[in-house]
């Protein structure tokens, strides 16, 4: 729901604008929404008008581009709005993407992120669900890219991981693969309470069915069998799964 409309009057005023189909959408968000999990102020209508809208086409710049000898490009790199190139991928690039990795704002209320052309603010009073509303639109556009052995990985701060990981649980149903952590600087904890380490960050990993990382075999040199036990190789100490 939009903050500014989230009195009775203005949430009747806004149903009446609405056509049969828009309000059919709202319907069915209404009844089908989970009631365990994570929830924020969204408005369905706007976020299907913003997906739906007319495409930002890119322009060339020539000066930055090398192509091939066949006229073709290997690279491409799109310089704008993440929100806008994301979209105009989806109809060029949908399931062609193996690896996205995305360095999100952190939402700490630093004025470090913009939402509908302003700075959200740590007072923000709908700073978090403008936070996850920002995202939720950019990663279900950015799912919608990774082929079926493809891989997503999102960094995240300690303070919004928790918020982040339901989101793409969300987003990625029953496709987490795990976390990453990130050792991000050499510091200090000691002006920390509870001298807890903030020198960290964390890599969030979603992956499609037929993704996996390369492992590598393991390795049997601490192992050996110098009394011919009939069990096989052994070794004396720190026992592990063989």
């Amino acid at each position: 729901m939009n903050p500014t409309n989230s009195n009775p009057g203005g949430l009747l005023g806004q149903l009446q604008q609405l056509d049969e189909t828009q309000l059919r959408r709202l319907l069915v968000e209404h009844l089908t929404k989970q009631k365990l999990g994570l929830t924020w102020e969204a408005n369905a209508i706007e976020r299907d008008a913003a997906l739906n809208a007319d495409l930002v086409l890119p322009r060339l710049c020539p000066d930055w581009s090398q192509p091939d000898a066949d006229g073709s490009y290997r690279n491409l790199i799109i310089e704008g709005d993440n929100f806008d190139a994301l979209r105009l991928l989806t109809a060029t690039h949908a399931g062609k993407i193996r690896v996205i990795y995305i360095d999100p704002p952190y939402n700490t209320g630093n004025r470090d992120w913009v939402y509908n052309d302003r700075y959200v603010g740590a007072n923000d009073r709908w700073r978090h669900s403008q936070w996850l509303e920002f995202l939720y639109r950019r990663l279900t556009l950015a799912r919608d890219l990774l082929t079926p052995e493809g891989v997503m990985l999102v960094s995240i701060n300690d303070e919004n991981r928790a918020r982040l990981e339901l989101l793409l649980d969300e987003v990625m149903p029953g496709r987490r693969l795990g976390s990453i952590t990130w050792r991000t600087r050499q510091g200090s904890n000691a002006d920390q309470q509870c001298f807890l380490s903030v020198d960290h960050e964390h890599v969030l990993v979603y992956g499609n069915p037929g993704f996996a990382f390369n492992g590598f075999a393991k390795s049997y040199e601490m192992y050996g069998n110098p009394d011919n036990d009939p069990r096989g190789d052994w070794r004396p100490d720190n026992l592990t799964l063989g």
